[in-house]
């Protein structure tokens, strides 16, 4: 009985835990990466784009952030990035280039509801292996210094 007692009280004390960590992660399901490719997709070629879509949901984005995956296998190189929207307007964005991530500050915050289209141009890696990368994408909204999680753009390329 005491056995049964015991393994209740871990059971529900785990469970308030996680639940508590859960529901302090800022989650967004309205905020989403809708499609990511690199144009041409084979390694060889010294100066391939990265095309990645973002749909914005209720709320309003003031910066986007890639990030370069943390295990990478190989080095990455970006040229530049630019933004557009559907209509293909470039958009007012200050951008940031690192090799751990590229930063983007809009200058009028991306409205609620609008899907942008980002090119990360000029994509250099350091090695000649066809590989998947796994970019996490992060979110700022006006006014809040704590970074939305978006989503995950998956490029792929070949040899």
């Amino acid at each position: 009985m005491q056995r049964l007692t015991l393994t209740a009280a871990v059971t529900v004390l785990l469970t308030a835990t996680i639940s508590s960590a859960l529901a302090q992660m800022p989650i967004s399901k309205e905020k989403t990466v809708i499609h990511s490719v690199a144009y041409p997709n084979r390694v060889k070629v010294t100066r391939a784009i990265y095309h990645i879509g973002v749909q914005v949901g209720a709320i309003p984005l003031s910066e986007i952030r890639v990030k370069v995956p943390e295990n990478a296998p190989a080095q990455i190189r970006f040229g530049q990035a630019t933004v557009t929207d559907t209509t293909g307007k470039t958009l007012n964005a200050n951008t940031s280039l690192s090799e751990k991530e590229v930063a983007i500050a809009f200058a009028p915050s991306i409205a609620a509801g609008e899907t942008i289209e980002i090119d990360l141009n000029n994509v250099r890696t350091s090695d000649l292996i066809g590989r998947t990368w796994l970019f996490p994408i992060y979110g700022k909204t006006i006014g809040s210094a704590q970074e939305i999680p978006l989503g995950t753009a998956r490029i792929q390329t070949y040899q």
